[in-house]
């Protein structure tokens, strides 16, 4: 039977007089009485696989560029690695940037429109010393213990870049998930195709209501490629049959627009703060899906909040409702990494809630291990069929700082 519940639900050791600093301290920490370290970017510990990265350009010929050409999406891939990765060295963020094959590729990178618009002297070469992730570029795909890893995708925001959701993706990877995000041509800030720097805006940008949620499903059917042995690397590894689609804001919306279009593969879906004033979505949502929501988002604002809740309430599938309180836009990203005061989520923030006034958000690790406990329950639920995890779904395990609502 369905059951729903909705503010602070309790569950197991956390019930009663604990406060909300020692459940979140408990939580954040779920693995620490094995001893392991909390990261700093994704607020747990990575799960028990390394994890390696690689950077793909796969090219659409069935749609073409405003350049006369295939549409090409620079893909970054990352996946649970061999044991042997643990001992080498860690993705450099010019990694991302085509390896530093060209000094033009960083010195565009550093662009005020680019990755440097993340912080005022933002460079690359900072980047490198300062960027945290768990990723070992070019590591070996580790081979399933039972069965083939599950799939998930993921979808940037508007005017973003596919490596900005590191903690996220990679721990997904950690957790043994291969995760797939492009760089969506046109409105992403940068991105490197045919060994040409593209940035944001133009005809591209025109098209990209109607071309990211094709490029999802394309990277989909690549991935499927690659496990018939396009790639042997991949070969016979991935299940692409159990997938599931995230994203974040402009990405959170083509990750729900997505699942509208019935692809039966798209066995679930994570929208995180998704803008979806941008579209009409037509389909019954039967597909398990979970919302996560910033109350003081001033970029989605009110509006895209109450959508946001609204969509979750009329799925007629598993849903989930996921709201942090003190959170914003950024919260969604890793862009601390860039600038530990973006704003909106990240360091002191304008405040949706009070206008004119600002709010000091929920510390950006302890954030992120919101999103990432409830993805991961989630995901094993709705993708590996781990029903002694439906538990985990069914409190919150984070008291004051979040709202959650739920039914399945």
């Amino acid at each position: 039977a369905a059951r729903a519940y909705a503010g602070r639900v309790a569950c197991g050791v956390l019930a009663g007089a604990a406060s909300a600093l020692a459940a979140r301290r408990r939580t954040v920490a779920h693995a620490a009485c094995t001893g392991e370290e909390r990261h700093p970017v994704t607020g747990l510990p990575p799960g028990p696989y390394p994890v390696g990265v690689t950077t793909v350009q796969l090219d659409d010929h069935s749609r073409k560029d405003p350049d006369g050409g295939a549409r090409c999406l620079q893909t970054e891939i990352w996946y649970p690695a061999t044991d042997d990765a643990r001992a080498q060295p860690k993705n450099l963020y010019s990694d991302f940037l085509a390896r530093r094959a060209r000094q033009e590729f960083i010195d565009r990178a550093e662009d005020a429109d680019a990755i440097g618009g993340y912080r005022a002297g933002l460079t690359i070469e900072e980047l490198d010393r300062s960027w945290q992730n768990l990723g070992v570029r070019d590591a070996r795909l580790r081979g399933a213990e039972e069965g083939l890893w599950p799939v998930v995708l993921f979808s940037h925001g508007s005017g973003a870049f596919r490596a900005s959701y590191v903690y996220f993706t990679e721990f997904l990877a950690s957790q043994g998930f291969v995760v797939v995000a492009c760089d969506h041509a046109g409105s992403s800030r940068y991105t490197v195709l045919n060994g040409k720097v593209v940035k944001a805006g133009g005809p591209r940008l025109d098209s990209s209501q109607e071309d990211r949620p094709r490029d999802l499903l394309f990277l989909l059917d690549s991935l499927e490629r690659m496990n018939l042995g396009a790639d042997s690397r991949f070969a016979g590894r991935l299940d692409t049959s159990n997938c599931a689609v995230t994203g974040m804001s402009f990405g959170g919306w083509t990750a729900a627009k997505t699942v509208d279009m019935g692809d039966p593969r798209i066995k679930a879906a994570v929208l995180q703060c998704p803008s979806l004033v941008r579209g009409t979505l037509g389909r019954e949502v039967r597909t398990p899906v979970m919302t996560m929501i910033g109350t003081e988002d001033t970029v989605i604002g009110d509006e895209g909040n109450r959508l946001c809740r609204e969509y979750s309430a009329k799925a007629t599938g598993p849903r989930y409702l996921v709201e942090i309180k003190a959170a914003g836009h950024v919260t969604f990203t890793s862009c601390e990494q860039y600038n530990k005061q973006y704003g909106n989520g990240i360091g002191t923030s304008r405040s949706l809630t009070k206008p004119g006034t600002t709010y000091e958000p929920l510390p950006i690790n302890e954030a992120h291990a919101v999103v990432n406990s409830y993805t991961l329950a989630f995901l094993d639920v709705h993708l590996r069929g781990r029903t002694d995890r439906r538990a985990d779904l069914e409190c919150n395990t984070f008291e004051q700082d979040i709202f959650y609502v739920f039914q399945h």
